[in-house]
């Protein structure tokens, strides 16, 4: 028996085939090309059949087992929103959390202090361009009427698509900031205040709500109708699974093109300064922080601050005198929540050389994580473990750095496929081989621990004090 988990990401479409007692058997990924995604807005039909083909690939290759798939797990973004008409044909393009053309319209919202924080406490997602439902005003001011159409995301188009079953789960939909996480159902006061009605959202269920895999699918996929699909889950609860990580004091801290920290809870969690998110996870809720500027920082200073006259790994070393780095090249999401802040380099003097810049870089994007773990830890408690991922793993020297910074062992584990694994999971309990869907320990198991030297400690707070210096306005 195999299962098949199929993602739509931000970038790219990926496809993981899984014997539940061998692991993973094989995998495929595609990246989307600049005609399916620009600038936060992709094509959401050539996003899900670049998807499908992904699967069908992987399955070719495997074509001697095709028989044996079980279930199908989906996977899609947190964040994505797509309008479409009254027959479910795309009207516009799907938003993503990085389409900067709603950042005007969270900035209005957030000088209303009363409305920002009803928004934030009722959905747990701030005002702020993170949050495709934002999407719906730009669209409104580029003379779109909205009242006849239908609104759903990447994953819950995919879905349809699959199974002809307009669903969502309040997983998915919680990231666009529709869900009120009191009743994990579809906030009354947030659709009147977008103008928006229930009926032009997909009906809400949970991974337990399969359903059998269409035709025209299954013809695509080389598969037989009627395998059981279950409905789209977010990437980032399913990175939770994935990672042995769906239950209370484990933390997962991903640095990869953006970077994120993320916890379970039992209840929703929205602190005071409003500087977390919280959603809606598979079960119960998962609270956290994002921020904007990670991989995509250094990509900018090897490629254009440097234009590339070095590899990466070239300009690192044991940073000592360096600058203060503040990673807002792309805005900032956490703990701040200003959609148009900008970073860049301060305290920098004419002795300072590009690899000075390039470490401080680093320590940047690790202190912006750090607030958010500090915030994150007081709400939720210190967790028992913290699982590393991402593209950081590719430099020992800045995944060591992270491990003096945050003063605790850190576990690094090859998490590439960690969301998708998540669904995965999900399609074992669909095809009843998995009771406890956050039982699944596999890459935990198999995390390497990276420990903090206690000697560098001290310089680094030193410099994370210099840091909150530089970013102001933030209150520990």
């Amino acid at each position: 028996m195999l299962v098949l988990a199929m993602e739509s990401s931000t970038s790219s479409a990926k496809a993981l085939l899984y014997d539940p007692e061998k692991g993973v058997l094989d995998s495929e990924r595609r990246l989307y090309g600049p005609e399916l995604e620009q600038g936060g807005r992709s094509d959401g039909e050539g996003v899900y059949r670049l998807t499908l083909e992904t699967a069908a690939r992987l399955l070719e290759r495997n074509g001697r087992r095709k028989g044996e798939i079980a279930a199908i797990g989906l996977c899609g973004t947190w964040h994505s929103l797509m309008v479409c008409d009254g027959s479910m044909a795309p009207a516009a393009p799907v938003f993503s959390w990085n389409f900067p053309g709603t950042a005007p319209f969270c900035e209005e919202i957030r000088r209303d202090e009363a409305l920002t924080d009803r928004i934030y406490r009722e959905t747990g997602c701030m005002p702020h361009g993170t949050y495709p439902r934002h999407a719906l005003a730009y669209l409104r001011s580029r003379g779109m009427e909205l009242g006849d159409k239908k609104l759903v995301t990447q994953g819950g188009y995919n879905f349809y698509r699959m199974t002809g079953r307009f669903l969502e789960t309040a997983c998915t939909q919680s990231g666009t900031g529709l869900i009120d996480l009191r009743t994990r159902d579809y906030g009354a006061f947030i659709l009147d205040y977008l103008g928006i009605e229930r009926g032009q959202l997909g009906e809400l269920v949970s991974y337990r709500d399969v359903c059998p895999l269409g035709r025209e699918a299954a013809g695509l996929l080389g598969l037989s109708a009627g395998i059981p699909v279950v409905p789209a889950h977010a990437d980032g609860a399913l990175n939770q699974i994935g990672n042995y990580a769906g239950r209370k004091g484990i933390m997962t801290m991903s640095v990869g093109t953006s970077g994120a920290v993320r916890v379970c809870a039992d209840r929703p969690v929205l602190p005071e300064k409003r500087q977390l998110w919280c959603y809606c996870g598979a079960e119960g809720w998962i609270s956290g922080a994002a921020v904007a500027g990670a991989c995509n920082c250094v990509d900018w200073f090897m490629k254009k601050a440097l234009g590339g006259r070095f590899r990466y790994g070239e300009l690192e070393a044991e940073p000592e005198d360096v600058p203060v780095f503040l990673p807002f090249l792309y805005g900032e999401r956490c703990p701040g929540w200003r959609d148009s802040r900008r970073g860049g380099f301060y305290e920098v003097s004419s002795e300072h050389s590009a690899s000075d810049c390039y470490l401080a870089l680093q320590m940047g994007i690790l202190f912006n994580l750090y607030q958010c773990y500090e915030c994150l830890s007081r709400e939720c408690g210190e967790p028992e473990a913290v699982i590393l991922s991402g593209g950081i793993l590719n430099s020992p020297s800045w995944t060591q750095m992270a491990a003096d910074i945050f003063g605790r062992e850190l576990l690094t584990a090859d998490c590439s496929n960690a969301s998708s694994m998540g669904a995965a999971v999900l399609a074992m309990h669909a095809a009843g081989c998995l009771e406890d869907i956050n039982g699944f320990r596999e890459d935990f198991d198999r995390a390497v621990p990276v420990r903090c030297r206690s000697e560098r400690r001290p310089y680094y707070q030193k410099q994370y004090e210099r840091y909150l210096k530089a970013y102001g306005g933030y209150e520990k």
